[in-house]
């Protein structure tokens, strides 16, 4: 099942959250720049570009927040994002 759950509570996050959550957390400590997650999960042949995966970062930090005070996704300055181990 695409869930996420928090504390035993699921997290209602769209399904482009849930595969940016699932691609980060599957490769824990690992920095994925902004172009990078676009490609991954929008495609290559995408029309858009990479600014939207800030808003969904954005969007994910806060729908976790409102079940734990932990930091899941880390913004590596000048990098891009890592999941937290």
């Amino acid at each position: 099942a695409r869930t996420v759950t928090v504390a035993g509570e699921p997290v209602a996050l769209s399904k482009r959250e849930f595969d940016i959550v699932e691609l980060l957390s599957q490769n824990p400590g690992q920095v994925f720049d902004k172009e990078r997650i676009y490609e991954r999960i929008w495609g290559y042949d995408s029309e858009g570009d990479s600014s939207v995966v800030a808003e969904h970062i954005r969007r994910i930090r806060s729908k976790l927040a409102a079940y734990t005070d932990r930091i899941y996704i880390e913004t590596v300055w000048g990098c891009g994002y890592k999941w937290v181990k």
